[in-house]
């Protein structure tokens, strides 16, 4: 073998690997395409319940005053006080972040007030002129409408966010009178707000019509403008992103995701690029269709990067590995031929010495077939890895889209192509999950049929199942398929707790008109710095987990109305499902 021989070898191998570097850097680009459109959407998700959640408080609030119109027209009629009635509502609408009421009677030109206790208020500042004109006009009777948010100057609620929710109302001479509540907005916004997390550190952030913040995770925010209070906290910063965003998408009531640079994040500062998903709030303001909030939910790139970066850490050791037993059978290869090819000289030259003519060329013969049998070995070690990458791209084109086959062809080994897909399949069920297939259905069959599937997986983990299904458990409504999902998923849970074996407890039971299910286990238990987050999406300890296990059967024991919890102690976990029994 000649050094011509050996550069170019050396050359093919030094192509390959430069091949298989672009094809894993141009997979590593897609792939974040992937995770961070798939985060950006898990966001929506999250401002779209923050958002319902916000609506449909209002639409109580709106119950409520129409029920106590009802009562308000009755003490008319009867020339009492209405207010002197309405003490027992003042616990409710105080749980509901009402901070005062407020009663017209027929003929009179203010409202009176009470605070949350029954308590009157007085003092300027609850019911602004604003208020006062709507129950001025006929054409208001009956019609309920939602203020815009406004900051008294002065009296008892002077420099809190509120909003009036107004009904007026007339007796049966016709007098107008009616019904106030004050709301406190910015205790409605952080109630469903504030403590939501997107990923790791995202928060969400409230603001109403005019961009003011009525929730933040820095409450000093809360009262300012949006965009002003950014600038004068950090003004070298560039906010033309977040002014056009807010300006021109978020205000004018759209929905979709996004991204701006910010200054800081939950104590961090620097120039932090954020991924951000909106969405209006409706609030039902009768004719004052512009009068929305908006929600929004922010969480820094470097978050999703994170996730990305372990999988591709893992994707290059793997490929780096790969290249590295390639290289040394190559360099094997080569000493053994170079050995071999010396070797052959030399008996070459000793033979040549006493055989001539034919011999020679005899000797000569067997050198070149020498040589050409090291060749063959050679192209044979070469050709493995070629034929081996080629079914890797084979394999990763069977599992993308068509029209993205030629983006992950080689470079993605078979087992984090693997842990990709899983990955994909596990999101789309939280974001996009199909709905679910509810009939009244054997309970204990279905709880039968998940530990079927997993007790082989709990037999090799050396794991004591004990099951007591409840024998008179009517039928539950219920999706066999889906609910089989949630059960696998917290036995196995249940199953990587006890690395050297334990206990797993099975238990069905009927409890206060709802269908129990307890999977409890006897490992280590959930770290306290975890428990508040276990069901967020993409929480997990695993080094191989997707953090959206338990988030997904969250999701599922929600379409199915019910509930989920845990309990877990150093002894052990115990989660909790309660399905209705009713329709």
């Amino acid at each position: 073998m000649t050094r011509k021989h050996i550069l170019i070898a050396s050359l093919v191998c030094l192509f390959l690997t430069l091949a298989v570097a672009g094809m894993g850097y141009r997979a590593k680009s897609d792939t974040e395409a992937v995770v961070t459109d798939q985060f950006n959407n898990q966001q929506l998700l999250l401002a779209q319940k923050i958002a319902g959640d916000i609506t449909d408080h209002f639409a109580f609030l709106r119950t409520c005053l129409q029920g106590l119109s009802l009562m308000w027209r009755e003490e008319t009629a009867a020339d009492a006080k209405p207010w002197l009635a309405m003490p027992a509502f003042y616990d409710i609408f105080a749980q509901w972040n009402v901070t005062a009421l407020g009663v017209l009677r027929p003929g009179h030109d203010t409202p009176m007030f009470y605070d949350a206790s029954g308590t009157p208020l007085s003092g300027p500042g609850l019911c602004p002129g604003w208020c006062h004109d709507l129950f001025s006009g006929s054409p208001n009777i009956g019609r309920i409408a939602l203020s815009r948010v406004y900051s008294p100057d002065k009296g008892p609620f002077a420099g809190r966010l509120l909003v009036n929710m107004t009904m007026p109302l007339a007796d049966d001479s016709g007098s107008v009178g009616g019904l106030v509540l004050v709301v406190d907005a910015a205790a409605v916004a952080a109630r469903y707000a504030h403590d939501v997390r997107s990923g790791e550190t995202g928060y969400a952030w409230v603001i109403d019509d005019k961009g003011v913040f009525l929730d933040h995770y820095d409450k000093a925010f809360i009262g300012h403008d949006s965009l002003a209070v950014r600038r004068q906290r950090d003004p070298g910063i560039d906010w033309s992103r977040l002014t056009w965003l807010v300006n021109t998408r978020i205000l004018k009531g759209a929905q979709g995701t996004d991204w701006y640079i910010s200054g800081w994040h939950r104590g961090r500062t620097g120039v932090i690029r954020k991924f951000v998903a909106y969405c209006p709030v409706r609030l039902d303001a009768g004719e004052d269709r512009a009068n929305r909030w908006a929600v929004a939910l922010a969480a820094p790139e470097q978050e999703v990067q994170g996730i990305i970066g372990r999988l591709v850490v893992r994707q290059w050791l793997i490929v780096g590995l790969f290249e590295l037993v390639v290289f040394a059978g190559f360099a094997m290869t080569m000493h053994l031929a170079l050995r071999w090819s010396k070797t052959l000289e030399r008996e070459v030259d000793k033979t040549s010495r006493e055989l001539l003519g034919a011999q020679e060329k005899l000797i000569r013969a067997e050198r070149f077939a020498a040589i050409g049998e090291a060749a063959a070995r050679l192209t044979h070690e070469i050709k493995n890895p070629l034929m081996l990458m080629g079914g890797f791209a084979n394999q990763v084109r069977r599992h993308l889209p068509e029209k993205a086959a030629d983006a992950e062809k080689l470079g993605i080994i078979e087992e984090e192509a693997k842990r990709l897909e899983s990955l994909l399949t596990e999101v789309r069920d939280f974001t996009r999950p199909a709905p679910p297939q509810i009939e009244p259905r054997d309970f204990n069959a279905t709880v039968k049929e998940s530990l079927a599937i997993m007790a082989e997986a709990l037999s090799s983990r050396s794991i004591e199942v004990t099951s007591r299904l409840d024998g008179d458990m009517p039928p539950v409504p219920h999706d066999a398929a889906r609910l089989k999902q949630v059960c696998i998923n917290l036995i196995k849970n249940a199953a990587e707790a006890m690395e050297t074996g334990g206990k797993l407890t099975i238990v069905t039971q009927a409890v206060g008109g709802k269908a129990r299910l307890i999977v409890a286990d006897t490992g280590g238990g959930i770290a306290d710095d975890v428990r508040q987050r276990v069901f967020d999406p993409f929480c997990t300890t695993k080094e191989s987990g997707t953090g959206l296990g338990l988030a997904v059967c969250q999701r599922i024991i929600e379409d199915h109305h019910g509930e989920i919890g845990f309990t877990s102690a150093a002894t052990g976990t115990t989660f909790t499902v309660d399905l209705p029994l009713g329709g």
